[in-house]
């Protein structure tokens, strides 16, 4: 970060190349006021001053009024004792229902390159940092400072290079310019540097990319769940997007931190508004003093009348145009808000739904012990405190992603899963990812003893298995379970309910689980012929669906 007594000039200089490329044939002008660039752009320069009349703070704000969209960049910087903050915020206002992609902007990129900001003892960079291993002791120093608000990333170079592999993760890299701090562990050696300094959970091995978030804890295995990683044989598949969540990811958490306040607080005067309106007062006095004067002949004053209208007309027009742009503003300003209403409903209901799930998480887990406690005391009543023991090291955790969970497949001995691995990797992105992972596996754990118990010669479906559940097998809550869907589900959406078969081709299934209920709200598809006794699906169940709710006549 330059010095606080240059970071202004900085911003200004960086922003007004920006826009000198962007607009070629506009003249740029950064001065406070209002700047047309052409006929749908228009660029607002404001400063702030302190109480000794020194700018400590300005904002340049890009106003494009496009066919499909009102596009607004707003760059603020406030400058400190300490150096300063800046930020970079993109809005954009669509004209009709076409979903509209956005992408960073350039300027961005730009004002890391120049700035070189800090997020406490990490640097943000334009591209990922180089570390070799005798440097991976200051990488953990930066994922442990208590001080970091952003995320790191930290991606190890494959054993063999691939070219697949190296522009997606260079790609990924220059997206999270300002959003996060990155680094590249550069050969194996350093791999296994970082391995042994921070330890085996929270490694990252060759090829692989992870998130770290704030407030590492190496020393606290589960912690590593927190961190998201994505292993090499995703990232150099050509048919697997899952590379791009990376990003998302981090973008969605870059919206979720609130503005630091030196920038919340700054408030900037509309000093050019109160030069027109001034200049507007004085023309008005001139032209009342001149009407108010009794005219001692013909034509008297005519001249100066001519002119004062003549300016009167102009001041008419300009302030026409001030109306129309403070309506546009105060439009603009009304969307924004309803937005983020909307937003904040959104996270309302998105807490409410996670407190909902961790009640029922809390409870199941609560009868789960309180089972494995009788069953631990009965044990240790016959004499077998060996088998107890031995019992407790070998339990298996929950998976804390769907990847983790679809590693996990084939200790579900009695299940076919058919199901679209993008798809249900997809929902490892959502904020919720690492519950509804862990209900997930429950479900199928489930379906998987309820399998077991068909063959053994339980006689009811799945649903009665919850409800009236044989001794030592695993039942899912019944309330979330349904076994068909509705008429007029089937018959609108019917389509969306095709899953793949064992032979090849696809096949309805409306038995599901659910995994929440607000949201995306997840859904479990499967088909139960446990008791066939004809054809492809015969004395099998096929899970053929893990992914968002699909669509029914109750989808807004």
């Amino acid at each position: 970060m330059p010095e606080a007594e240059t970071l202004l000039d900085t911003v200004r200089g960086v922003s007004g190349a920006w826009l000198r490329k962007k607009f070629p044939r506009a003249t740029v002008q950064l001065g406070t006021g209002q700047h047309t660039l052409d006929r749908s752009s228009l660029l607002l320069s404001q400063a702030a001053y302190d109480d000794d009349g020194a700018e400590y703070a300005t904002r340049i704000q890009l106003r494009e009024d496009k066919t499909e969209a009102t596009w607004r960049t707003t760059v603020t910087a406030v400058r400190s004792s300490t150096g300063g903050t800046v930020s970079v915020d993109l809005e954009c206002f669509p004209n009709s229902a076409q979903t509209l992609r956005t992408g960073k902007p350039r300027l961005i990129r730009d004002l890391v390159a120049k700035l070189e900001p800090r997020d406490g003892m990490a640097r943000l960079s334009v591209n990922a940092l180089r570390v070799p291993h005798d440097r991976v002791h200051f990488l953990v120093d930066v994922l442990r400072d208590p001080q970091r608000q952003t995320p790191t990333v930290v991606a190890a170079r494959p054993t063999q290079a691939d070219p697949l592999w190296s522009e997606r993760v260079a790609g990924t890299m220059r997206q999270l310019a300002g959003d996060a701090s990155m680094y590249l562990l550069w050969d194996l050696a350093t791999v296994d540097a970082f391995r042994e300094e921070i330890g085996h959970d929270h490694r990252v091995g060759p090829g692989c990319v992870r998130t770290f978030l704030p407030l590492v804890d190496p020393a606290w295995a589960p912690d590593a769940a927190r961190h998201r990683f994505m292993g090499p044989s995703r990232l150099t598949d050509p048919a697997d997007q899952a590379w791009r969540g990376i990003a998302r990811r981090i973008y969605a958490l870059a919206l979720e931190r609130p503005l630091p306040p030196q920038l919340s607080a700054v408030a900037f005067p509309d000093r050019f508004a109160e030069q027109q309106r001034q200049e507007r007062r004085e023309t008005m006095d001139k032209a009342r003093l001149l009407t108010s004067v009794p005219a001692q002949r013909k034509g008297e004053h005519d001249e100066e009348l001519r002119v004062e209208v003549t300016l009167l007309n102009g001041l008419l027009e300009q302030a026409d145009k001030e109306l129309s742009e403070l309506g546009r503003t105060v439009e603009l300003a009304e969307r924004t808000n309803t937005s983020m209403q909307g937003q904040l409903q959104a996270v309302i209901v998105e807490r409410d739904n996670e407190i909902e799930d961790h009640l029922t998480t809390l409870d199941a887990l609560q009868r789960a012990r309180a089972e494995a406690d009788r069953l631990r005391l009965l044990l240790l009543r016959q004499g077998r405190s060996e088998e107890v023991a031995e019992a407790a090291e070998s339990l298996p955790g929950v998976p804390s992603s769907f990847e983790e969970l679809w590693e996990r497949l084939a200790e579900l001995e009695h299940l076919t899963v058919t199901a679209d691995r993008r798809i249900t990797f997809g929902l490892d992105e959502h904020a919720m990812s690492r519950t509804w992972a862990a209900k997930c596996w429950t479900a199928l754990v489930s379906l998987d003893s309820y399998v077991a118990a068909a063959k053994a010669g339980f006689n009811g479906g799945f649903y009665q298995f919850c409800t009236t559940t044989p001794p030592g097998a695993k039942a899912y809550p019944f309330r979330q379970v349904a076994m068909t869907e509705t008429g007029q589900t089937m018959a609108q959406y019917g389509h969306e309910r095709q899953f793949p078969a064992l032979d090849g081709g696809r096949v309805g299934m409306q038995a599901h689980l659910k995994l929440a209920t607000r949201g995306i709200a997840p859904r479990v598809y499967f088909l139960d012929d446990v008791k066939g006794t004809q054809g492809w699906s015969a004395g099998r169940l096929v899970v053929g669906y893990i992914g968002p709710h699909l669509t029914n006549t109750r989808t807004n």
